[in-house]
């Protein structure tokens, strides 16, 4: 596992064996929060726990959170069950595990910032991880100090996921996205992202602009 220019984490081994692995239903079981922690809340502690994020750091706090072993365990798990080498099945876990957690935070810190250059006068606060689990939301956006707005980030993959299990994830997901705007009386906008970039930019700033602009009429 390497970190590229963009500091966004990449996989350092073949790309066959990565997908191999990743189609592998034999082994999801060992990426569940039972196994590896729960990925979102550690994140969610160490963002909070520090002003400058960086690979290393978030490296040592997990390990700090869950143990130095929890990885290797993990690997030597997938190395029984695959039996593919010993190097793979470890750079493998640390993907799954650090990899993608880390690049998929990162992201959303990206497109917030992207919201803040929009709007420079609006506060965007990441949501902790109790309205993550059950509000299906990854940023709250506050304006003079009142709440209004709820968003979550997903890459544009979401859209198209479209198995059995999927659906039934994605209805969930509208339930949840109900029952925030129900207790907390305000919109919440489900928002994508490609290639690190705003999906629909424009029509995602005239959105908020509309919210902004009743906000004010209310006032």
């Amino acid at each position: 596992m390497k970190v590229n220019n963009q500091n966004r984490f990449e996989v350092s081994f073949d790309k066959t064996k990565f997908s191999l692995l990743n189609k592998d239903k034999k082994i999801a079981w060992l990426f569940r929060s039972s196994e590896v922690g729960k990925c979102a809340k550690i994140f969610d502690d160490y963002y909070n726990s520090t002003e400058t994020l960086t690979p290393k750091d978030w490296f040592l706090f997990y390990k700090s959170v869950m143990g130095v072993d929890i990885l290797k365990e993990v690997s030597n798990k997938i190395m029984e069950i695959t039996k593919l080498d010993e190097d793979t099945c470890f750079e493998y876990t640390k993907f799954r595990v650090l990899g993608q957690t880390w690049n998929g935070m990162l992201n959303e810190i990206d497109l917030i910032n992207e919201l803040k250059q929009e709007f420079p006068n609006i506060e965007f606060r990441k949501a902790n991880y109790n309205l993550d689990e059950n509000y299906f939301t990854d940023w709250e956006a506050y304006s003079y100090g009142k709440l209004f707005l709820g968003l979550q980030i997903k890459p544009i993959t979401y859209q198209y996921m479209n198995t059995p299990y999927q659906n039934q994830a994605k209805l969930n997901h509208e339930l949840q996205r109900q029952k925030y705007k129900d207790e907390f009386k305000v919109p919440h906008f489900l928002i994508y992202y490609e290639n690190n970039k705003l999906q629909d930019k424009q029509k995602v700033i005239d959105r908020i602009n509309t919210l902004l602009i009743n906000l004010i009429e209310v006032r």
